[in-house]
């Protein structure tokens, strides 16, 4: 069998409206990890990166989390994925648990990541 050596992408899905238009159009930012090689049981991030998004529309955004194997030489394999709305985050340690693609837990029942949430509000001056 091979050693994993994962990485994670977060992927902010979400709505921005021009407000002299009001044309909606969709917003995707994307943030990655380094890859932990040779480590797909435990992995740890000692080094992690804080990544910040803005959302413009917390009522519809999605948080998408993905690991993925680092498969040198070739095309990098998804692995599972957890999905959250911006409106149900909360602060803190958080747990976020894993799916494969067909949405089920399956070998990945106990996968966890484990992140450190913070948000801020920030209000526009007019």
């Amino acid at each position: 069998g091979e050693v994993t050596s994962p990485y994670v992408v977060l992927r902010l899905y979400d709505v921005r409206t021009k407000t002299q238009t009001r044309e909606e159009f969709s917003k995707i930012e994307e943030r990655r990890t380094d890859t932990v090689q040779d480590n797909g049981f435990c992995p740890q991030w000692p080094d992690a990166k804080e990544f910040s998004f803005k959302v413009e529309s917390a009522g519809v955004a999605m948080l998408l989390f993905e690991i993925v194997h680092s498969d040198e030489g070739f095309i990098d394999d998804k692995m599972c994925r957890a999905g959250i709305p911006v409106r149900c985050l909360r602060q803190g340690l958080r747990s976020v648990q894993f799916y494969d693609r067909n949405s089920q837990q399956g070998s990945f029942a106990f996968a966890r990541l484990l992140v450190s949430v913070e948000m801020e509000q920030h209000i526009p001056w007019k």
